[in-house]
């Protein structure tokens, strides 16, 4: 892995193809920092999407920012969203297995919900050291 690719930056619009292109970009971050791409790629999935169902309402809509860095051997990625936090949403109530399947994929995950919005923090053992760390 290049010092290019030691993190991730993205500002994506509300729309369901923002899963793939999330997904993809952070896939792409952890196989190159060992860490384990298929629960990144489901985790990463579930808040992006997450983001686009439950965020905005109303026909509103707004941006889902992604960034992802290697911090002391881990990957550290957070998903945010400016809409109206976690509430419930009687017209889009889900399945009910987001959160606790973003909760057993991550090593640590945190939920920061106001009226500003949602950020999603997680993070996953990393096993190879990025050139920049190293």
């Amino acid at each position: 892995m290049n010092s290019t690719d030691v993190e991730v930056r993205l500002d994506l619009p509300c729309e369901p193809e923002s899963v793939g292109v999330a997904r993809n970009a952070v896939a792409e971050m952890a196989k190159g920092l060992g860490a384990a791409v298929d629960d990144v790629k489901i985790a990463i999935s579930e808040a992006v999407g997450n983001a686009i169902v439950h965020a905005y309402r109303g026909g509103k809509s707004g941006a889902i920012r992604v960034f992802a860095r290697e911090e002391r051997g881990r990957l550290v990625v957070s998903i945010a969203d400016d809409g109206i936090g976690m509430a419930p949403n009687p017209a889009s109530p889900g399945l009910r297995i987001g959160i606790p399947l973003i909760t057993k994929l991550c090593d640590d995950v945190r939920f920061t919900s106001s009226e500003e919005g949602t950020t999603v923090s997680m993070s996953f053992a990393a096993s190879a050291p990025s050139e920049a760390g190293a």
